[in-house]
């Protein structure tokens, strides 16, 4: 097993609420379902990535991208920004060959695809990877549903019906970490919290 480089963890606490009790609702994957699809051009976006329902100051900030120094693992690894007005790189839906997947403009307008991380014996499980060596799992566009009915405004990155989230601080690079737990009886790290990731403008109610 090849030794990777090691994500610096805050064990700051953050004061959190409960996330809404909520049903969430697989989407098919296909960048219609994705906010500000255009049908011309097949695309979805540009949008934005950002925390929602952390119930902490964080909700409404953006994702941005974090390099890895080992490049046999992928490029980078998503994060949300600490602050609200930074800027962050543009998000998309688009086609790599078959499949329809979220990408990031990491410069020069070359858009490299998204997908959950499969590397699950260490600390890059369900971390949302840049341009993975190894493709991993798909990154699903949600809807959640109150036990009522009503739909939580929204589109919200998941997959396999799960879109609980965790966030923790990253000393290395400022930013928060985040990783989807992709089983309801994972235990949360020392510090970590729980939310939910929406794609689309966080200035706007849907």
């Amino acid at each position: 097993m090849r030794s990777l480089p090691i994500i610096a963890l805050s064990a700051a606490v953050a004061i959190v609420q409960a996330l809404p009790e909520v049903t969430a609702v697989p989407k098919e994957n296909i960048c219609s379902n994705w906010p500000f699809y255009r049908q011309m051009s097949s695309v979805a976006g540009p949008l934005t990535i950002f925390a929602d329902s952390t119930g902490t100051e964080i909700d409404g900030n953006k994702a941005t991208y974090v390099s890895i120094s080992d490049t046999t693992v992928a490029s980078a690894w998503l994060a949300i920004s600490r602050q609200k007005a930074v800027a962050v790189p543009q998000i998309q839906c688009q086609a790599f060959g078959h499949a329809d997947m979220l990408a990031v403009n990491m410069g020069g307008g070359v858009y490299q695809p998204l997908s959950l991380s499969e590397y699950f014996y260490h600390q890059y499980d369900g971390l949302i990877f840049v341009k993975t060596v190894t493709r991993g799992a798909p990154i699903e566009p949600h809807w959640h549903y109150y036990a009522n009915g009503t739909r939580q405004a929204g589109t919200f990155l998941g997959w396999n019906n799960q879109t609980t989230w965790a966030f923790l601080l990253d000393d290395a690079s400022g930013k928060y970490r985040i990783r989807l737990l992709t089983d309801t009886a994972q235990n949360l790290l020392d510090g970590e919290f729980t939310g939910f990731v929406r794609a689309g403008d966080p200035s706007l109610s849907d």
